[in-house]
């Protein structure tokens, strides 16, 4: 397959147009879903690396693990079929990984706070960000992802709120700009999920569980905001105009 990619393309389109990419943007750190509104150009320059050399990369990349990508096309689902997906697969995941988590480092803090105060400090973000996203569900599957399967059943759009769903897109899209910062943050903290030569088992596994976490959100995000979202306004545009 020959990828049709340029520099000026965004890095969203690129991981919607070529999902198999997704893992090698992780490894270049190019932020395909909170910012996938960036060129690849920009996208590059931001993470240090050559574009060219990027550009390269992403042409002609090859899994190395065969029929170790998720070739679903999520681009060809209705919003009910990608909102439902969603909630089943990333919902269920993350809160069953901020559960452990959350036992993993109280027994980090219990065990090792004294001679690591930076783990108490994870403690307080890692909360925070549990507490958001937990809401951030919520919201979702109570109000967003109903008015969205409501965009797709037009007998009965008039028993959908009287607002646009512009307005709680716009506040997700804010939720996820903010979890991405919660991230960025807990790298800073613990060395880009590195844990350090003493650690012991229970310290590494939080770690581990942290990057699968981080990895599935961005999935989860740019499911989102790549794909659903726009979707959803596109959607009620049509509605609008009828």
């Amino acid at each position: 397959m020959v990828r049709k990619i340029t520099k000026a393309m965004s890095v969203g389109q690129i991981a919607k147009d070529y999902p198999e990419l997704i893992p090698e943007l992780e490894r270049l750190r190019i932020d395909f879903c909170c910012n996938g509104s960036r060129t690849l150009e920009e996208s590059g320059a931001l993470s240090g690396n050559d574009v060219q050399s990027i550009l390269k990369r992403l042409i002609e990349y090859v899994s190395p693990v065969a029929g170790g990508v998720d070739e679903t096309d999520y681009t060809a689902m209705s919003m009910t079929e990608l909102a439902n997906h969603i909630e089943k697969t990333h919902h269920r995941f993350a809160r069953e990984a901020l559960d452990r988590l959350c036992v993993l480092i109280g027994k980090c803090v219990a065990a090792h706070g004294d001679d690591e105060p930076r783990l108490m400090e994870l403690q307080d973000v890692f909360s925070a960000l549990t507490e958001d996203m937990h809401d951030h569900f919520i919201r979702e599957e109570r109000v967003l992802f109903p008015w969205l399967r409501r965009l797709e059943r037009k007998s009965e759009i008039t028993s959908g709120p009287p607002w646009s769903v512009r307005r709680p897109i716009d506040c997700m899209v804010h939720d996820h700009d903010d979890v991405g910062e919660a991230f960025a943050r807990i790298h800073s903290l613990t060395d880009d999920l590195t844990p350090p030569s003493h650690a012991c088992s229970t310290w590494k596994e939080c770690y581990k569980l942290l990057g699968e976490l981080e990895r599935d959100t961005h999935i989860h995000i740019h499911k989102e905001n790549n794909i659903l979202f726009p979707d959803g306004v596109k959607a009620e545009g049509l509605l609008s105009r009828k």
